[in-house]
């Protein structure tokens, strides 16, 4: 299971950065980003209709990327029997509350206020 597991991340992963670049290389109104990673070509490597094909490659990557995500999703809700938020809740609520401890007493003598004389001169 951890190796398929560890095959969908990848598979994530690749169909993420393909998103990428194929969303950066299709032409805009204003060209964008696509003609400055040479997407200007695309008219001669791919004919007249490269738009078409590069928008019906991103919406299928687009779909196997989304499904990818559902399994992974299912996959790892499987597995975990507890939320992160349960887990670092956890040990602090089971940690004992500690008790403020008293101060002993001190009796401190009460001096009487002796009037300041001024010395005689």
């Amino acid at each position: 299971m951890a190796f398929i597991r560890t095959l969908l991340i990848i598979l994530e992963a690749a169909c993420s950065l393909a998103l990428i670049g194929l969303v950066l290389l299709q032409k805009s109104k204003s060209e964008g980003l696509g003609l400055a990673f040479g997407g200007g070509g695309n008219d001669s490597l791919f004919g007249a209709r490269a738009g078409n094909v590069l928008t019906k490659a991103t919406v299928g990557i687009g779909i196997l990327f989304l499904v990818n995500t559902l399994i992974l999703g299912m996959l790892f809700a499987g597995s975990a029997d507890e939320s992160l938020m349960d887990r670092a809740e956890t040990p602090a609520a089971a940690a004992p509350a500690a008790m403020p401890v008293e101060q002993p007493a001190v009796d401190i003598p009460i001096v009487p206020e002796t009037p300041v004389v001024p010395a005689a001169e």
